[in-house]
């Protein structure tokens, strides 16, 4: 899957569903993998959270 900043996303929980949405902030090839994807997530105002590219899911 081919993800891009500026990209809006489901969030995957453990049990495979969604559990959120949100806007691909920022990617860093640098992080570790499970943290590549600076994610803005819908309701959480503090900052951006880090995902890896396997609990994401592009949305339209």
């Amino acid at each position: 899957m081919e993800l891009k900043v500026g990209d809006r996303i489901e969030i995957i929980g453990k049990n495979g569903v969604a559990v959120a949405k949100g806007t691909i902030y920022n990617i860093n090839e640098f992080r570790e993998p499970s943290m590549k994807y600076a994610v803005h997530v819908d309701g959480y105002k503090e900052d951006v959270l880090f995902f890896g590219e396997s609990q994401l899911v592009k949305i339209d």
